[in-house]
């Protein structure tokens, strides 16, 4: 599908990859973004002022989910450098990212002297050893190097070299512990890619007592049947989901006019589908530890309302939109519990088709995870495939993955000012 050009501003795609360090805690993000311009995702060189604005428009997003010491990686091609976009934003968070595209003239070099004099931390983007970027290496305070495509030996040969330099070096498409393990042997200190979503294999791994008590939980809110009493008493067997739930349901967000005292209240109170909803998230926030664990779950939930809002704008969908925004929910439960996912579907009630959509790539479902996964690792040629391919208007995969992004913070923000009882 294409949109008319007038439509830019409101369709720009906006994407956030974590950057961990050695010890795998987040440093930072990065953020991506194109405007829709039907197939042409990847064209953002001619309309500075607008792509600027898209700039200003997507960091603001981002920036409510950046903790203090975080740092905010933001792409510039040439035509952006020039322009002044960098400008819009503040030194003290964003590094100022060259993309491979751009090539070491007299004008872009200036431009990058002038942001480094105004503090700004530059980061050269896939560096793979090309002749003629010495000019960028030397002003990098940051070189990324595209892991995925070099071989090791070339991987080695880049690493001795940038090593010798004062540069950080960060590897980039590592995709799985292996790669992670390899690159900070050779001195890596930053890490990006999708290693930390995909489970690492070990024999003999269990699952502890209080996740198989969450299975349990999960299990009975996902069927359509659910009895008052026996629901109160599995969320009461968990202190911890007792306990935080409350606080959920005693929030402005929910707007209750007395305090809840009680679960059995806040299903009387509040609907037993409301409830599920949040349960669901409380309870994938609660089996996720660490800050790897941590993105897992804002990725869950923001696929989950993403995938939501997107089934009640389609004009036909296979499934409904509790079923989407379960999809997403669900789509990253064999990392968190290291277990496969058809295992898992196997203990819990829910849809055939949802079932189909998470274990079985050829579902006709499946195409969705495929949409909401090229946005998040800013495929901007497939997620063109599949909105052309899949009569998805861009303009609604755009705003919806804004609206859910901007849902997603809110929740990890009350989340952490809930907090545990156990960790108090």
């Amino acid at each position: 599908m294409t949109e008319g050009s007038d439509l830019f501003l409101d369709s720009f795609f906006v994407a956030r990859q974590p950057v961990f360090d050695a010890d795998k805690n987040i440093w930072g993000y990065e953020l991506l973004f194109r405007n829709s311009g039907g197939n042409n995702f990847a064209d953002v060189g001619n309309e500075d002022e607008a792509t600027s604005q898209v700039i200003a428009d997507g960091f603001g997003l981002i920036q409510e989910d950046i903790e203090e010491g975080q740092r905010l990686l933001v792409n510039f091609p040439r035509n952006m450098l020039l322009a002044g976009a960098a400008d819009f934003l503040p030194p003290d968070v964003c590094v100022i990212e060259i993309l491979e595209h751009v090539q070491p003239e007299q004008g872009i070099l200036q431009v990058l002297a002038d942001l480094k004099g105004d503090g700004y931390i530059l980061a050269l983007d896939d560096y793979i050893g090309q002749e003629g970027f010495e000019p960028f290496v030397e002003l990098a305070d940051i070189v990324k190097v595209d892991c995925l495509d070099i071989d090791s030996d070339k991987l080695v040969e880049i690493a001795q070299y940038l090593s010798k330099l004062d540069v950080q070096m960060l590897a980039e498409k590592v995709e799985d512990d292996e790669m992670f393990n390899l690159c900070r042997e050779l001195g890596f200190e930053l890490f990006q890619g999708f290693f930390f979503s995909r489970p690492e294999i070990i024999l003999g791994k269990k699952i502890s007592s209080s996740n198989i008590n969450r299975m349990r939980l999960l299990g009975s809110i996902c069927g359509d049947d659910f009895d008052v009493e026996d629901l109160t008493s599995a969320i009461n067997s968990d202190v911890s989901v007792s306990y935080r739930l409350l606080k959920f349901m005693n929030s402005p967000t929910f707007g209750l006019p007395n305090k809840i005292n009680s679960i059995q209240q806040a299903i009387a109170l509040i609907g037993y589908r409301k409830l599920a909803g949040w349960l669901r998230m409380i309870l994938l926030s609660d089996m996720s530890t660490g800050p790897t664990g941590d993105e897992l779950a804002f990725i869950s939930i923001k696929r989950a309302k993403f995938l939501e809002l997107l089934s009640r704008e389609m004009d036909a969908c296979p499934l409904s939109s509790e079923s989407m925004f379960m999809l997403g929910l669900f789509s990253l439960l064999d990392v968190f519990l290291g277990r496969p996912m058809g295992e898992l579907m196997s203990e819990l009630p829910v849809d055939k088709e949802l079932i189909a959509a998470l274990t079985d790539k050829e579902s006709k479902s499946a195409v969705f995870l495929d949409v909401v996964q090229a946005l998040e690792k800013a495929d901007w040629d497939k997620l063109s495939w599949l909105v052309e391919h899949n009569d998805i208007s861009s303009l609604c995969v755009a705003r919806n993955h804004l609206a859910a992004m901007q849902w997603a913070n809110e929740i990890v923000l009350m989340n952490r000012s809930t907090g545990n009882p156990e960790a108090e």
